[in-house]
């Protein structure tokens, strides 16, 4: 990715999901850190991936709350090949159980992260990584 090209990441949360102080937080130190963030609130895997087709992309992060991690993740990442969406980023977050992690990856998933980790970690994360992937 071009030094001067913002990296573009869609930060979505499930709208049953009324906790957003973490992800709120989350998306101004990823603004810090040089991000431009659309913060978004879907009430279905197909609104996650219209909004990242509409607003053209880099990053997909899902913060999860509420469980429904691994029905998301197993329609999510077919959908973004689906669409011809193989080249971007896609994390999550949140109160995930750790037994999941495995899985979530198996599913396309490229990181989950754990509440409670700063930032800057997961910045230097999406930096390193942003460009360097692919959903195939």
């Amino acid at each position: 990715m071009p030094e001067d090209k913002k990296i573009r990441m869609l930060l979505a949360k499930k709208k049953i999901d009324v906790h957003g102080r973490g992800s709120k937080l989350f998306a101004r130190e990823l603004r810090d850190a040089g991000m431009e963030v659309i913060y978004y609130r879907f009430g279905t895997v197909d609104d996650i991936v219209t909004t990242a087709l509409q607003e053209d992309v880099d990053v997909i992060g899902v913060s999860v709350m509420t469980s429904g991690q691994l029905r998301i993740a197993e329609k999510l990442i077919p959908s973004l090949k689906e669409n011809g969406m193989t080249d971007v980023l896609v994390i999550m977050g949140g109160v995930i159980p750790d037994m999941d992690f495995a899985r979530l990856k198996e599913l396309g998933i490229h990181e989950v992260f754990p509440p409670g980790l700063p930032g800057q970690e997961i910045a230097e994360y999406i930096k390193a990584h942003v460009g360097q992937v692919s959903l195939n």
